[in-house]
């Protein structure tokens, strides 16, 4: 496998933006690793192997030694943890567009399967890029709550965390 970056959200990728906006995130993002390279947000090419025009999330394009580099990004925020199957069907485009290199962004978890998969992907290499997802903050969360006791009696005194819209 190629290189895992584990990276924190940052503002727009947080739990506000849907899968485009993060898609528009990841773009930004490479576009600033490499002025030279050409980044294109939602490209569309014709796979060899298929006949058919694949989307792609982001493509970047650009020369390397004189040579012509394809590296094809594909962008996952779920609610769940991204699994074997959506890796074996990035690890198929990637054949089927001849890239040279393959960047999965991940937005949240990965499963461990889908995670072994991709530390065997030969060629292309596969690069993990790994979004942190925001853990709330308790003063985010304090004032969804209010405090309850339960008892007045000190020695059996708790205390419950009662959502005031639901009543749970």
């Amino acid at each position: 496998m190629g290189s895992v970056m584990y990276l924190r959200s940052a503002p727009g990728a947080d739990g506000h933006t849907d899968w485009r906006g993060f898609e528009e995130v990841v773009t930004r993002k490479v576009a600033d690793l490499d002025s030279a390279a050409t980044v294109t947000h939602n490209a569309r090419l014709k796979g060899r192997l298929s006949g058919i025009e694949r989307q792609i999330d982001v493509l970047v394009t650009g020369r390397l030694a004189g040579a012509q580099i394809k590296i094809v990004f594909e962008c996952k925020r779920y609610e769940r943890s991204v699994g074997l199957a959506t890796v074996e069907e990035f690890i198929g485009k990637l054949h089927d567009l001849e890239a040279d290199r393959g960047v999965l962004c991940v937005f949240g978890g990965i499963t461990a399967p889908a995670f072994s998969r991709l530390a065997h992907a030969a060629h292309p290499q596969i690069d993990l890029y790994l979004w942190e997802r925001p853990r709330p903050r308790w003063e985010d969360l304090e004032e969804d709550f209010e405090e309850v006791i339960l008892s007045r009696d000190p020695a059996t005194r708790r205390l419950l965390y009662v959502n005031p819209k639901t009543g749970l």
